[in-house]
């Protein structure tokens, strides 16, 4: 039985503060955590911790080709491929104009799911260091991550660092 939860990552995140030049989640390693549905989607303020007042998109989303997809206009984060790697987190991929980027998504009972998007100047310069991972020289905040295990390597640690106090870019709740 699948959870009925929504996706996503941050749109800040689909800007790729972790990218890679190919994607580091094929189609058939993709999982589906999430039942297609109609879902309301409420970005956070910048604190990470209080969210806008009201939703600011709904709409059906299906899954596509090992996608997460949306006929609704203006789905904030269209084409999104999610991987587990903790029991109900994940790592969400995603496509933008030059290359793919990663953020993590955290899937809650009651059809509730959660994302932020790391920016690598926010992760400790240890975690960083400990999987080979490098800041890129002229785009402050953004890491080229070229390998699944280190990504995964990164983001567990960061969230590890974190947490209770991980920031929340945005929530998706299923309505219907």
């Amino acid at each position: 039985m699948r959870l009925p939860i929504v996706i996503l990552i941050a749109a800040a995140f689909l800007g790729g503060c972790f990218y890679s030049e190919d994607a580091l989640i094929s189609r058939r390693q993709a999982d589906w955590p999430l039942d297609e549905g109609t879902y309301s989607h409420t970005p956070y303020l910048p604190d990470g911790v209080t969210p806008f007042d009201r939703p600011a998109w709904s709409g059906e989303i299906e899954r596509s080709w090992g996608r997460y997809v949306s006929d609704s206009e203006s789905f904030p984060h269209d084409g999104v491929r999610l991987k587990q790697i903790a029991d109900g987190l994940f790592i969400a991929q995603r496509r933008d104009e030059e290359n793919w980027s990663y953020g993590l998504l955290r899937v809650f009972p009651g059809g509730i799911a959660t994302y932020h998007a790391p920016e690598c100047r926010n992760v400790e310069a240890v975690i960083l260091d400990r999987y080979d991972v490098t800041p890129h020289e002229t785009e402050r905040g953004y890491c080229r991550v070229d390998d699944w295990d280190r990504l995964v390597g990164v983001m567990l640690s960061y969230v590890d660092a974190m947490g209770e106090s991980m920031p929340i870019d945005g929530i998706y709740r299923r309505v219907e």
